[in-house]
Order: C-alpha cells, then sequence, then structure tokens
C-alpha cells in the first residue's frame, strides 16, 4: 500500500485540495443551504472524475470501478443534502 501511494502522490494530493476547498467552501456558505448543496454536488462530480481519471491514468479501469466512484460519489452528495435539509 505504501508503494502504491508513493506512487501516486500526485494524484492523492489532488485529491486532498479537493477536499480541503469542499470542506473551506462549505464552511464559507453556512447559513445558505442551497449554495451548500450545490457545493456537495460540485464535489461528487469531481471526486468521481478524480477517480476515474486517475484509473485512467493508471490504465487500470473498468466498468465496476467507474460504478464504485459513482456510487461512493452519489452517496456522499446525498448524505451531505440530507443533513442540509
Amino acid at each position: 500500500m505504501k508503494a502504491y501511494l508513493k506512487r501516486n502522490k500526485a494524484a492523492y494530493f489532488v485529491l486532498g485540495l479537493i477536499l480541503f476547498a469542499f470542506t473551506f467552501l462549505f464552511m464559507r456558505t453556512w447559513p445558505n443551504r442551497e449554495l451548500q448543496r450545490q457545493v456537495a454536488v460540485g464535489f461528487g462530480i469531481s471526486y468521481f472524475f478524480w477517480g476515474v481519471l486517475t484509473h485512467l491514468k493508471s490504465k487500470r479501469i473498468n466498468s465496476e470501478i467507474v460504478f464504485e466512484y459513482l456510487a461512493i460519489a452519489l452517496l456522499a452528495v446525498l448524505m451531505i443534502i440530507l443533513i442540509t435539509l
């Protein structure tokens, strides 16, 4: 696992930036729940594309991986939207 992380430092750095930016934007838009939901959808889309592009780069992509990233992104967005109701 450590060797895999060392080979993909840039990809996980980008993921960390996405998570940091999402958290920052989510907190900055606090009283506006509609805007928080839009930020959550943006996060889900960026996470999905991050995963697909990372696996495309490593040439280890298949439909199962795409659906897994889609499911996780949808689940995260759904949880955030439910929290902001």
